[in-house]
């Protein structure tokens, strides 16, 4: 058996874990109550995120761990592998959710933690959709959820930042959370190059939180250009 092999094998076997550990996550809500519940979502989100790191055999390069404040925030990412997602469980440690395509809620096993997650899932073809699950992520954040978004919207190629969506960082603005720029670089080097996941080491750089609790309406108008040349300057 070849060690790809070996290792497929072993991350299929943890996410069948994962599907069994549902059942603790679902007592715990009945007999202890929405806290205890969470707070076992953030552990095990942790932990597969750990777990799928070590089984690619990634090595983080972390920067900027100072710049993520304890309350709730909004990440604010460049995005360029699926493997984005587990990197910023990982590195934050944060209660943290993420605005994702609505199919990523369908997937087996993965997608049912998701939605535990505080995640909000985005229709991209329906306008008031949109709005709601802006709306609704104002409302995870108030309850102590920090949220990560990736405004270009789709996964770019390495060194690649991409425009962002309008209306991206409205989330942000709305519920008045600082923002953290996230910069994290040769992810896609990891799987989406060669759509293989390959040992890498993948540098992450949180940048200055930005507060938008007082921003200028210039300030406001500039905040989508602001951040992506803060996380491009992160990325060099």
């Amino acid at each position: 058996m070849s060690f790809k092999i070996f290792k497929f094998i072993k991350y299929g076997t943890y996410m069948l874990f994962l599907k069994i550990k549902g059942l603790k996550y679902t007592y715990l809500k009945k007999v202890q109550g929405d806290k205890a519940a969470q707070d076992y979502v953030v552990k095990t989100g942790y932990l597969w995120s750990k777990f799928t790191i070590n089984t690619i055999g990634i090595e983080v390069d972390l920067k900027g761990e100072e710049n993520i404040p304890n309350e709730p925030c909004v990440f604010i990412g460049n995005h360029s592998s699926i493997l984005d997602i587990p990197l910023i469980v990982y590195t934050s440690k944060k209660k943290i959710g993420f605005i994702a395509k609505k199919e990523m809620f369908n997937v087996p096993i993965l997608g049912t933690w998701i939605k535990r997650t505080g995640s909000i899932a985005l229709d991209r073809e329906n306008t008031r959709s949109a709005i709601k699950s802006i709306n609704d992520g104002v409302e995870n954040i108030k309850k102590g959820y920090s949220l990560g978004i990736f405004p270009e919207g789709t996964r770019n190629k390495e060194g690649k930042v991409g425009e962002f969506k309008k209306g991206s960082l409205k989330l942000a603005t709305k519920s008045k959370a600082p923002i953290v720029p996230v910069s994290i670089d040769r992810a896609s080097r990891a799987f989406e190059d060669n759509r293989k996941f390959l040992p890498t080491k993948i540098k992450i750089v949180y940048g200055k939180p930005i507060r938008t609790d007082n921003l200028s309406k210039e300030q406001e108008k500039n905040l989508t250009e602001t951040i992506r040349n803060i996380i491009i300057s992160n990325l060099k």
